[in-house]
């Protein structure tokens, strides 16, 4: 039997705009956000690794202690440029402030902030801090969420996203501390991943 479906009833279109927008956010989320990220990480662990090799060669070498100076300086201007993409340690406190400040401007809830695990790769001169994170938001107000964090200057990445409909606010039984554009409609679970330099073996400047 054929499955008749009205696309111009209402309810019709509604049922499907709420299938279809997730889809379509997560789609253009994983392209726009996850996919380029990936290449920096790569990008940025070659850069490392280069300027490491270049540092053992300049202490290798006989040079006057000017020109190892002047090197040594760029190479360590260099490294701090990386460092602000990894960092060479976690420090929470300051991700939390800058969570706060993200959740303030762009008016979602974060319900839920906790530390998973860690991962440390032996042959990758990175760890990875995965953090399990909830918040409670309309569509519009969670695309800008996940856009703020990855415009940080900082290696931030999102997975494992779950959105779900917050029952309880759509019943309202549960009280909206904001006005029209401070919705708590859906309920997002994802894992939030930090990525911080790891020195493998290398001594340090």
């Amino acid at each position: 039997m054929a499955l008749n479906i009205d696309m111009s009833d209402p309810k019709t279109q509604k049922t499907v705009a709420i299938f279809m927008i997730p889809v379509v956010l997560l789609a253009l989320f994983y392209n726009f956000m996850i996919k380029p990220k990936i290449g920096i990480i790569e990008k940025k662990k070659v850069e490392i690794t280069t300027l490491n090799q270049k540092l053992n060669r300049m202490r290798s070498t006989l040079q006057s202690p000017g020109k190892l100076n002047a090197e040594k300086e760029m190479l360590q201007n260099k490294f701090t440029e990386l460092e602000e993409f990894l960092p060479g340690e976690e420090n929470v406190a300051l991700l939390l402030d800058q969570l706060s400040e993200i959740e303030r401007r762009t008016k979602v809830y974060l319900v839920e902030f906790k530390a998973t695990e860690s991962i440390e790769g032996a042959n990758k001169p990175y760890r990875a801090n995965k953090y399990r994170i909830t918040i409670e938001a309309g569509y519009h107000q969670f695309a800008e969420f996940m856009s703020d964090i990855m415009a940080l200057p900082r290696i931030l990445s999102f997975s494992d996203l779950r959105i779900s409909t917050n029952t309880e606010a759509l019943m309202g039984e549960e009280m909206n501390e904001g006005l029209a554009d401070q919705p708590r409609n859906l309920s997002i679970e994802c894992s939030l991943t930090s990525y911080v330099f790891k020195m493998t073996g290398k001594e340090e400047l």
